[in-house]
Order: C-alpha cells, then structure tokens, then sequence
C-alpha cells in the first residue's frame, strides 16, 4: 500500500511539472513579438500630362543619375515645353528638378518645360526622407521621324545599272530628342519584283551632317542594285526607332546595349518605287 501511495504521488508529480511547462510554453507564445520596421513603398504610379493621350511606363533606368525612367509618348507632336504633370505616387514627398538643379516640391499641376535639352527628374521620398527613387522622365511622341513625302519614285533606270539617289528627300525630327545618323535598315516589306525570283533592289539611309535636333530636316538617300529584269519595282523601309538613355538621344541600333532601350517608338515607315527599262 506504502508503494501504492508512492507510485501515485510521483505521477502526481510529473503532471503538475508536464502542466507548468505547457503553461510556461503557452505564456511564450503570447509575449508580444518586436516585428521588423516596414519599409515605406516609393513608386511613380501614374503620369498624365494635360489632356494629351499619351502612354505611360515605368522601366528600370541602367544610368547612375536615376533609379527607373517614366516613358510618356504622345501620338502626335506637342509643345514639349509648355506640359503640365499630374502625378500619382507612393511615399511622403513628391519634388522634381531640370538639369540637375536642386529639387523643389512639386505644386499639384504645375507646368514644365520638358523641351529638348531639358532634362527632367521626379523624386519620390519617405516621411523622413531618408530613402527616395529619382524617376527620369521621358517626354516624346511615338512618331519622331515625318517624311515631306511618304512615298518616293525614283527616275527611270536602265537594266544592269546601280541607281544612287543622293539627297533624294527629307525629313524632319518632330520629336523631343535628338536622332543620330546615319540611319540604316535592313527591313523591307511589300516588296514589288517583275517575278518572284527577284528580291528587293532598293536600300535606303537616312543622313545629315550632324545628329539631327529636335525641329531639324535631314536627308533621304536611295539607291538600287545592279538590277537585270525589266519592270516595276517597289518596298517599303522601315526603321527601327530606340532611345539610348546615356546620350539622351534616339538610334536605330545597339539593342543590346545596356543603355538602349525599347520604349514604344513607331517604326519609321517610308515607300519607295520606281522602273527598271532597257
């Protein structure tokens, strides 16, 4: 009986302990835990710009001056110097800045010149402004390069000669950057032949003595092969349009570069024609 009463004063034991250690384990995980500061979200969610139709898109930037550039392409040419912002953002503090001067708050719809050699910067800061993205914006339309004539004939030609057609045409940069040439492409579409045997004759550059600024003209230059059928020829060039954010200029190549992107320009479309005789 003595063992009896012993055995059950030892299981009264271990219960109380197994019960003060459940207590003990339930009280821990009520003990309030120090979470982690949040990190307060800084973002450019939305850029319109007047009443103009335009797009909107934000891409990481791969220049030091800025952390992501806003694309905003307008469909048709605007006056790039008189637009006025209205911003959506995440964050504490809006302030913008042209040519590196230094950043002011940025009043609701405020007008600013975003014209061609400005440079002009957002910054989106915290509430104790120890942490903020700087945005680049990118102000343009889709459609930069306007033919005087979208489509170009050039004079008869005779079989088996090379037809060079200097100086041809022109164009004009109605952009808000500058396009460096010389501009080439090996993209032709519609091709016109006597035969199906035949490819396409014309190629095409498009050239000025200097990169050509925002309002300037350049020249179009078309040539042909050494062509040996008779008949009606025709094409349509088209070039490839990009903005290199480095130089702050708009090329036709180096799309693999870290600093050419794809933004949305149009690609430049410009028809060509004309007859191969004896």
């Amino acid at each position: 009986m003595k063992h009896l009463k012993k055995y059950f004063q030892i299981n009264v034991i271990i219960i109380a302990l197994i019960m003060v250690g459940s207590c003990s384990s339930e009280n821990n995980t009520e003990l309030p835990v120090e979470e982690e500061d949040k990190k307060e979200i800084l973002a450019i969610t939305d850029f319109k710009i007047s009443s103009e139709i335009h797009s909107f898109s934000v891409i990481n930037a791969s220049i030091q001056s800025a952390d992501s550039l806003v694309i905003c392409l307008f469909t048709s040419p605007v006056d790039y110097a008189n637009l006025t912002p209205t911003v959506e953002y995440l964050g504490t503090r809006m302030e913008y800045r042209i040519n590196n001067d230094d950043f002011k708050v940025y009043d609701v719809e405020e007008n600013i010149d975003f014209s061609y050699p400005n440079i002009v910067d957002f910054k989106v800061s915290n509430v104790d402004n120890s942490s903020s993205k700087i945005y680049r914006i990118i102000v343009d339309t889709e459609n930069p390069i306007l033919f005087t004539n979208e489509e170009i004939t050039i004079p008869d030609s005779q079989v088996n000669t090379n037809y060079s057609g200097i100086e041809i045409g022109t164009w004009k940069n109605v952009g808000n950057h500058p396009i460096r040439v010389t501009m080439r492409t090996e993209n032709y579409i519609d091709i016109i032949t006597p035969n199906e045997n035949i490819n396409n004759i014309f190629s095409t550059t498009l050239t000025s003595e200097t990169n050509v600024n925002p309002n300037d003209m350049g020249a179009i230059n078309i040539f042909t092969s050494n062509a040996s059928v008779v008949g009606a020829y025709g094409t349509t060039a088209l070039f490839d349009l990009y903005f290199n954010e480095n130089l702050g200029y708009i090329v036709y190549d180096d799309i693999t570069g870290a600093y050419v992107n794809d933004i949305g320009y149009t690609k430049a479309a410009l028809k060509i024609k004309g007859n191969i005789v004896d």
